[in-house]
């Protein structure tokens, strides 16, 4: 699947990159979980369509720990 079969999902190139870049420094899967709510992008195509970043997403905390 290209960038082209994502249609509406992720538009271009930067946007793309945005997201990757969300994802990776995301520190909660909660965290991750609002950011593919907002791009309005399902579970199941994001572990297909960027299947390392959603091993990384796996080895997050579920929340994020509070700060002191």
């Amino acid at each position: 699947m290209d960038e082209q079969d994502c249609g509406d999902l992720l538009d271009s190139l930067r946007e793309l990159s945005a997201f990757e870049l969300r994802i990776q420094t995301a520190q909660s899967k909660v965290e991750v979980a609002e950011i593919l709510h907002r791009h309005d992008l399902p579970e199941e195509f994001f572990t297909q369509r960027f299947p390392d970043l959603a091993k990384t997403v796996q080895q997050l905390p579920d929340e994020t720990s509070p700060t002191a």
